[in-house]
């Protein structure tokens, strides 16, 4: 049986600071993909945000630039305050989840064909 030679301090060493240079390179790849993944975030977030705001101006029409944010932020409060709104949110958010049967798009359908129609507040409801 051969005996293992040991090896010296300068060996050693070597080894030591090669190692340091492998982490140093591992934590600059790690810092690269953390950028990466935050740059890629954002542009995900942002294309959300213009397409739900396509959306929204879709729905206004040509004349969409007369609203101001705030009239917007006021609509969009205004239309989410009823409870049949908020309901209606509520099971789309189920279905995505998986929590609920069905799809978003048969909710709707449903909902706007049936008996599941968003009611009317009665602060709403002008009395003749």
């Amino acid at each position: 049986m051969s005996r293992r030679k040991n090896k010296t301090t300068v060996e050693l060493q070597a080894a030591a600071d090669h190692v340091e240079q492998e982490i140093a390179k591992l934590l600059a790849q790690k810092k690269d993909l953390r950028k990466q993944i935050n740059e890629t975030s954002r542009k995900e977030r942002n294309a959300h945000i213009y397409f739900r705001g396509g959306e929204l101006t879709h729905h206004l029409g040509d004349k969409a630039e007369l609203l101001t944010d705030e009239d917007i932020k006021l609509f969009l409060d205004y239309v989410f305050s009823f409870g049949g709104v908020q309901k209606i949110v509520n099971e789309m958010l189920e279905i995505r989840r998986g929590d609920a049967e069905g799809t978003v798009e048969e909710l709707l359908c449903n909902t706007a064909s049936g008996d599941k129609r968003v009611p009317i507040r009665s602060t709403d409801v002008q009395t003749s």
